[in-house]
């Protein structure tokens, strides 16, 4: 997966038409790949020669998709779709975060590292989210909170790796889970012998043939993928690009598809690594770390407020980061002294901290503020009969649960079409349940 980001990482950051938005693994893929691998196991063929004609297939329905401008039907997409992705994504790495945390208690390690895995995960979560919210404090001076703030998350894994190699000798714990890193730079997956795996992907077999059946039963699977990729790549830059943040330079939503189409999927395929997308949460940390704000007074002249003047448009913090991720796959034996749950802890923490500015979340916990004088000063509050905001948060509910639970119960792979409806449900069907009035307050 570093090796895959990292790849991916340059190749966007060197020809993207908006290389603020970060690549990397996101839920609804990695959910996608379980369902297609369980696929292949239960029909007896190698994943990773499928794999190799699943992102073949979907390497040339994206670049289709480049070519046609269908970009362009991003403009049917409105907060109501936004708002249900971004929930899906931040509910998975939530909900992963938790599994892990449960299955530490189910299994037989013992009580000391069940312990100290959840108190690191609770410890690194708490602390990243004060690093964050030193931004807006008192403490030190506007600068340094800036940058401490900036590199909250890892100085919280510094700490926390001492941290815990300095208590497991002494309150003897010999079973506590750290990274698992290879040795060298190889293929992780090793074949039947023991030996690891090619680096390149022979697309008719490995170990034994590939049936040519295979070759087109991925279609269905890639076509899938593709609209995932879409979605994904899409909604994440349509959040990135808010006109509210002041960018300067346009964005390249056709170009963007293309280099994924084009430069990522063939090589990833090629050599069998994970796919990635534009990741919301962390595309969204990167453009708030480059954000620009300046302090001006409120319009009553006594207090006052912080806004956004801008942001530092450029290629080379993208580029950089995914140069250094190159850089961390020499450096094994470092990443093997990190204890697992600090990065289940940061997983937690980026998703919860994506769940705040979602307005279907805001209008959600209406449902349990019984005493309406305590209610936000947001116009679904002011503007609107409570019934109907209530409603149209229901329908949003609906529409999220339904996909949450098809991705938990073994039909994963509709997940991406499940998404893709949402927009003529939006279009076609929402509108028959609200006026035009209450969906440009609502949705607007």
């Amino acid at each position: 997966m570093v090796l895959s980001t990292a790849i991916c990482g340059v190749i966007y950051a060197l020809f993207s038409g908006q290389p603020l938005t970060i690549m990397g693994a996101t839920g609804p893929e990695l959910a996608y790949t379980i369902v297609f691998y369980s696929t292949c196991k239960s029909m007896g063929l190698e994943f990773l020669p499928a794999r190799w004609w699943q992102g073949m297939w979907t390497a040339l329905f994206t670049i289709l998709c480049a070519i046609t401008d269908s970009s362009c039907l991003m403009m049917y997409v409105s907060r109501f779709t936004e708002e249900i992705f971004s929930a899906i994504v931040s509910i998975l790495e939530v909900a992963a975060a938790l599994t892990a945390i449960i299955n530490i208690f189910l299994s037989t390690k013992s009580i000391g590292a069940q312990l100290l895995s959840v108190i690191l995960c609770s410890m690194t979560y708490m602390t990243a989210v004060k690093f964050r919210d030193l931004r807006g404090s008192d403490w030190l001076d506007k600068t340094w909170r800036k940058h401490v703030s900036n590199y909250g998350v890892t100085i919280t894994i510094l700490l926390g790796t001492l941290i815990a190699n300095l208590v497991i000798g002494p309150f003897g714990i010999s079973d506590l889970d750290f990274l698992r890193v290879p040795a060298g730079i190889r293929p992780t997956l090793n074949l039947s012998d023991g030996s690891p795996r090619p680096w390149l992907v022979n697309p008719m077999g490995i170990e034994r043939p590939f049936p040519v059946w295979g070759i087109f039963l991925t279609i269905p699977f890639a076509l899938g993928l593709t609209i995932l990729g879409y979605l994904d790549q899409n909604l994440t830059e349509v959040i990135v690009n808010k006109k509210d943040r002041l960018f300067k330079k346009p964005p390249g939503y056709h170009l963007d598809l293309f280099v994924c189409g084009a430069g990522m999927y063939p090589l990833l395929s090629i050599l069998g690594l994970p796919f990635t997308h534009a990741a919301t949460v962390r595309s969204l940390a990167h453009v708030i770390a480059l954000t620009t704000y300046e302090t001006v007074p409120a319009e009553d002249g006594k207090t006052m407020i912080t806004r956004v003047t801008g942001a530092v448009e450029q290629r080379v913090t993208h580029l950089v980061v995914h140069i250094l991720m190159f850089v961390s796959l020499a450096l094994g034996p470092v990443l093997s002294l990190v204890p697992q749950f600090l990065i289940i802890g940061i997983f937690l923490f980026l998703g919860v901290s994506s769940i705040t500015g979602n307005s279907m979340f805001d209008r959600m916990w209406l449902f349990l503020i019984w005493d309406k004088e305590r209610w936000p000063d947001e116009p679904f509050t002011t503007e609107l009969p409570e019934k109907t905001t209530h409603k149209f948060t229901g329908v949003q509910l609906a529409c999220f649960a339904l996909i949450i639970v098809l991705r938990y119960v073994g039909a994963g792979g509709a997940m991406p079409f499940l998404i893709a409806a949402l927009v003529p449900v939006r279009r076609y069907i929402v509108p028959r349940l609200f006026t035009p009035e209450e969906l440009e307050v609502l949705d607007g």
